[in-house]
């Protein structure tokens, strides 16, 4: 999975700020880097340049876009100008989930856009009536205020009755990966989008 925050360049460094210092380590997070006139006329270049970058340059499963004041206060049609986007270059896009929350920061705390980003993926990605229910899973949502040890210390609880936990959004298993040559800014593990699904 790979989060964009679409709005300006600062936006997004306070949030990447604040992650880094809960979770306590480096997050993957990119932003469409508006400008004063995408500010004013819209970002939807913006944004699908954004897109097509990262899918050609990481290839992730699920790209999570988070608006933040900067696209809000212009109310532009953000779910319209993903569908544009996945229109206009299809190949380019192709097996790659794309989810919009919008989160301006204007509008409620931390909570609430986890909440909305959650709330979003699932009606995004789940197929509700086409999967038999196991009665050997059990699906996790946990709030924003979990570590990752919280996480890790649920799974497993759940898988210690003998259960398989489906935790959404996964945080524990990324910090974990063991270090390699180069820094890869896009994050590995957690809930895969077929088990989502």
């Amino acid at each position: 999975a790979l989060p964009i925050l679409h709005g300006s360049q600062g936006c997004s460094s306070f949030a990447l700020v604040l992650l880094v210092r809960h979770f306590k380590h480096m997050v993957p997070l990119q932003t469409t880097a508006m400008d004063q006139i995408a500010t004013v006329v819209g970002g939807a270049d913006f944004l699908e340049k954004a897109l097509v970058k990262l899918k050609a340059r990481t290839w992730p499963r699920l790209i999570g876009i988070c608006t933040t004041a900067v696209a809000e206060t212009r109310d532009e049609d953000i779910a319209g100008d993903i569908i544009n986007a996945k229109g206009a270059r299809p190949r380019k896009l192709i097996d790659t989930e794309v989810v919009l929350a919008r989160t301006p920061d204007f509008a409620g705390a931390m909570e609430e856009g986890w909440s909305k980003a959650v709330t979003a993926m699932i009606e995004a990605i789940t197929l509700p009536g086409t999967q038999d229910r196991d009665p050997a899973k059990v699906v996790i949502l946990p709030g924003s205020n979990m570590t990752v040890a919280d996480v890790e210390h649920l799974r497993e609880t759940v898988e210690s009755f003998g259960l398989t936990p489906l935790i959404l959004p996964d945080v524990s298993g990324g910090p974990d990966e063991a270090v390699r040559d180069r820094w890869i800014p896009i994050a590995r593990g957690g809930a895969k989008v077929e088990h989502i699904r």
